[in-house]
């Protein structure tokens, strides 16, 4: 049981770490980007991903999740053959979904820029360049759901660091190139698309080696060859991943939604500026904290499967609870330190931002930073409600939360004084609502006894501590020096207070500090 949870924590430590880098990564790109093809080339780059993000969530979100949960539950028993025959058979599916998606996206670019972006007919080949991605990324999910199952992480977590790796080289380069050659901003975007896609590619070979290097851990010498549970392994599978799909598919769809309803429904003269203040700088780093949850979620799945196929009903409360807890303990700084430094850092990283662009900036960051907080809570409890085999309930909670959404959009974007910030306003407004039905829910069917002192109040004290440190010192700084080595020396500041407070109000208790991967390592060392 001790290994079993110490693998979940190590796991979500992994891909943690490795969402970090790639998210660090990604903004990177995008300042590079933006630098290379312009406010006018990003403008085209943005509109391609709330389309693509749809069809990626139809082609590959729910069966990978699906997989992992199934892997997990029969390596929970020894039934390893059964756990390799999942994977085969989810395979074939992923690549004849991911052929279907790459073609419907190449084939309808041309209704999708001209009815329903409303860009001239020769820009859909933004949506062309991209479309290879679907089926690269399809085939890559069949890989990451197996592994996750058996609850080894590094593969995928060194594959999302190549992709994002891979992504900047050729992105970049055929950017560069293509601006270079035509002046066209349009081609500019096409050339940073074209990296996506090969970075995809790149991706799935990495995780095709990483497997074969260790076909032994995914199936012992001494295991059974022979699946126990003779089982339609497709119907199963799509009754897990159907709902998951269909709930993720509700953002892709309101992000849609959003930006025709920012671009008809805000009363200003620079929409497309504010667009792209909210798309290109507020998103890229509101989304750095939340790969951190993604992490969880990723590793309660296969934990909280493996907890409950063994009846371990203590098992499935403990992992519930560290997830919740952990949600908070990463999305409430974060959120605080957004709200205080986060026009700061986006000046400090996107050095050819407009002056005029970090002030809507600054004005979306004092609503956006607290999505971090309803996102990351969203994120761990669909998490521990898919592991539960409770994946229809997160999807009716987000979808009421999109309503939410789409009517906070139609109240505030035509008001003048609030334009482009409703859509700040109304993402919270999704996420809090999905988030706060998703916990209720899962207090419900786990039984979990959370401590509200110890998962709420105490990441709440330590927020707002090292948000109140960091406020003043940032002013003080800044009146002596003004410069962007303040906002990087106030951040790191800021993560030193939240360390100490984290002692101070003694967050972890000594059972969990147990298993994190740090203290493991000293346990290890001290028995030696």
């Amino acid at each position: 049981m001790e290994k079993k949870r110490r693998s979940f924590i190590t796991g979500a430590a992994i891909l943690a770490f490795a969402g970090i880098v790639c998210k660090i990564i990604g903004v990177l790109f995008r300042v590079w980007a933006a630098g290379t093809i312009g406010e006018a080339g990003m403008e085209y780059y943005e509109v391609v991903f709330p389309f693509y993000s749809f069809l990626l969530i139809l082609s590959s979100s729910g069966i990978p999740t699906a997989i992992s949960k199934m892997v997990a539950e029969r390596i929970a028993v020894g039934d390893w053959a059964s756990g390799k025959r999942v994977f085969r058979r989810s395979l074939l599916a992923l690549s004849l979904i991911g052929i279907i998606s790459t073609a419907v996206m190449y084939l309808a670019s041309d209704v999708i820029t001209v009815n329903l972006v409303g860009l001239p007919s020769q820009s859909s080949i933004i949506f062309k360049a991209l479309s290879p991605a679907l089926f690269f990324v399809s085939v890559l999910c069949a890989y990451r759901g197996y592994l996750q199952g058996l609850q080894k992480m590094a593969g995928t977590g060194v594959s999302q660091i190549a992709e994002q790796v891979f992504k900047c080289i050729f992105g970049l380069w055929l950017a560069a190139y293509f601006i270079r050659t035509t002046s066209d901003p349009i081609m500019g975007a096409v050339g940073a698309l074209l990296g996506i896609s090969i970075s995809e590619a790149a991706a799935l070979i990495i995780m095709m080696l990483f497997r074969y290097k260790h076909r032994r851990d995914c199936m012992p010498l001494d295991a059974e060859r022979k699946p126990r549970q003779n089982e339609r392994v497709i119907s199963k599978m799509l009754a897990i991943a159907v709902p998951i799909t269909l709930g993720a598919s509700i953002l892709p769809i309101t992000s849609i939604i959003d930006v025709d309803m920012i671009y008809a429904m805000t009363n200003i003269d620079n929409v497309g500026q504010s667009y792209v203040a909210l798309s290109t700088y507020v998103r890229s780093i509101i989304n750095l904290p939340a790969s951190l949850t993604v992490a969880l979620a990723i590793s309660l799945v296969p934990a909280i499967s493996a907890a409950r196929a063994r009846m371990d009903e203590q098992g499935v409360q403990r992992a519930s609870t560290m997830g919740v807890k952990l949600s908070m303990i990463i999305g409430l700084p974060c959120a605080v330190g957004l709200y205080v430094l986060g026009a700061p850092i986006v000046n400090m990283i996107f050095r050819s931002i407009e002056p005029s662009t970090l002030e809507i900036v600054e004005r979306l960051f004092k609503v956006a930073s607290f999505t971090v907080i309803f996102i990351s809570l969203v994120q761990t409890t669909t998490g521990a409600l898919q592991g539960i085999g409770k994946q229809w309930i997160p999807m009716v909670c987000l979808l009421i939360g999109a309503v939410c959404k789409v009517v906070t959009n139609y109240v505030l974007l035509p008001i003048a004084e609030i334009n482009i910030v409703g859509a700040s306003w109304s993402n919270i407004a999704c996420y809090g609502v999905a988030g706060i039905l998703d916990t209720i829910f899962l207090v419900k069917y786990t039984k979990m006894k959370m401590n509200i002192w110890d998962v709420f109040i105490k990441p709440v004290l330590g927020s707002a501590v090292m948000g109140a440190v960091v406020y003043f010192v940032y002013k003080f700084l800044y009146s002596i020096h003004p410069g962007t080595i303040v906002t990087l020396v106030s951040v790191v500041i800021g993560i030193g207070v939240y360390l100490a407070m984290i002692y101070v109000l003694r967050m972890f208790t000594k059972d969990e500090m147990a298993y994190l991967p740090l203290n493991r390592r000293r346990r290890k060392e001290k028995a030696e």
